[in-house]
């Protein structure tokens, strides 16, 4: 049985820029902000001079720093407050507020919030794209890849997903399931959509798509289905697609 369990689960994984194939002009250009953010650290902001540190105070920052490493480690991004990474490294630039590594320090953890909420925007899950990303939204709203992100999100939400089971189908069920989910997609206005084939294996995967292109060509759409897979089982073909507001 297949099943997508909503999470907010902070462990640091990429999104696939492969599962949002329509969307992919928006992952990109997030996925190079953050890139770029890399390169450019945010400047500290003070009406005041930094003093100089003494040997303590620069002991104590890195020691902080340290600390906020090993909660990044275990995934501890913002909480526990006490604990967390952001706490942390935020204690370390109150001491030395030119502090690179801290600042750094910052920047990774929004790039933490942003990847996490773009996975979950890929799998539909919008919910929990929104809640990471506001995450990231309350340590610096203007860190260049909110925006874009809170765009990607907003994009998934318009789009309108169907689904259609085809294990145990005869070959011509399921030509015709096929046939059926492909001029859906062409009432009205003609939408920007995509599939998702769930094949048990790559050879189930390639007839399946072949089936499909052989649809998209009976209709006269002289363009090759945009598809992604995924090796899972029931086997069944997912249809999402992207509508203007007054559609």
């Amino acid at each position: 049985m297949h099943t997508n369990k909503p999470t907010l689960n902070e462990a640091t994984h990429a999104p696939s820029a492969q599962s949002a194939n329509p969307l992919l002009a928006i992952a990109v250009t997030i996925m190079l902000l953050l890139s770029s953010a890399c390169e450019t650290l945010p400047k500290p902001s003070s009406a005041e001079p930094a003093r100089s540190l003494n040997a303590a105070e620069k002991r104590e920052v890195q020691a902080l720093i340290y600390a906020a490493e090993d909660a990044m480690a275990n995934s501890h991004l913002s909480f526990p407050d006490d604990g967390s990474a952001l706490n942390l490294y935020r204690q370390a630039l109150r001491l030395d507020p030119k502090s690179a590594h801290a600042q750094r320090g910052l920047e990774t953890i929004i790039e933490h919030y942003v990847a996490l909420a773009l996975k979950a925007a890929n799998r539909g899950d919008t919910a929990t794209a929104r809640a990471l990303l506001n995450r990231g939204r309350d340590i610096d709203p203007t860190h260049p890849s909110i925006g874009p992100t809170e765009q990607f999100v907003q994009t998934v939400e318009t789009s309108r997903r169907e689904i259609v089971t085809l294990r145990g189908l005869s070959e011509s069920k399921l030509r015709a399931t096929i046939e059926a989910m492909v001029q859906g997609m062409m009432q009205g206005i003609q939408p920007n959509c995509r599939f998702r084939i769930y094949a048990a294996n790559d050879a189930r995967t390639r007839h399946l798509y072949q089936l499909l292109r052989e649809s998209f060509l009976r209709n006269d759409l002289n363009r090759r289905p945009r598809a992604a897979s995924s090796i899972s089982t029931p086997e069944r073909l997912e249809r999402i697609c992207q509508y203007d507001d007054n559609t």
